[in-house]
């Protein structure tokens, strides 16, 4: 179980990297990755609580992560409010390990405040919350497989990753629509 893990983990690294540094670029395959994420992330949040099977446990999150995969593929604009709205709320959860509920629904708060600029400003944001998510997926999985400290180490490594995605892609991007 534990090599499954590495290789999880490589992926997630790999993909991150990709996100970051060429995600506007490549902005429909990083929407089916990001959403299928967001599918993945929030069917295993809920599946507990709907079985206990072991089978179902993994089969469910990836199948709604295939269905919101390909709903991030048709629905652009949705995409980018839904996109930016989730990784900044995740992203303030995470960081600043929020447990209590009114905290939570802040950050969420914030979330769908960023998104909605987003939708304003899509290719600049876009830019920003491609790079962010493949930032968030090289700290979150280099923090884990380097067994480092969450805090600060994983802060460290976001904000690094993220200006270096971002500062790329602006300079890549000029072209691209």
């Amino acid at each position: 179980m534990e090599e499954l893990l590495k290789y999880e983990a490589a992926i997630a690294i790999i993909i991150g990297i990709v996100m970051c540094l060429f995600g506007y670029r490549i902005k429909k395959v990083a929407f089916i990755v990001i959403w299928f994420i967001i599918g993945y992330y929030l069917a295993n949040l809920t599946v507990p609580h709907i079985t206990n099977d072991p089978t179902w446990s993994k089969l469910i999150p990836v199948g709604v992560g295939l269905v919101t995969g390909m709903l991030g593929f048709s629905i652009e604009k949705f995409c980018i409010f839904a996109i930016a709205a989730f990784t900044v709320a995740t992203t303030l959860i995470e960081t600043l390990q929020l447990t209590e509920l009114l905290m939570i629904a802040l950050a969420i708060g914030a979330g769908v405040v960023v998104g909605c600029i987003a939708v304003s400003f899509i290719k600049p944001l876009g830019i920003i919350t491609t790079a962010l998510s493949g930032a968030k997926l090289i700290a979150k999985y280099a923090v884990a497989g380097l067994s480092l400290e969450h805090f600060p180490y994983f802060i460290l490594i976001l904000a690094g990753c993220a200006v270096i995605g971002i500062l790329f892609q602006f300079k890549n991007c000029r072209h691209v629509e």
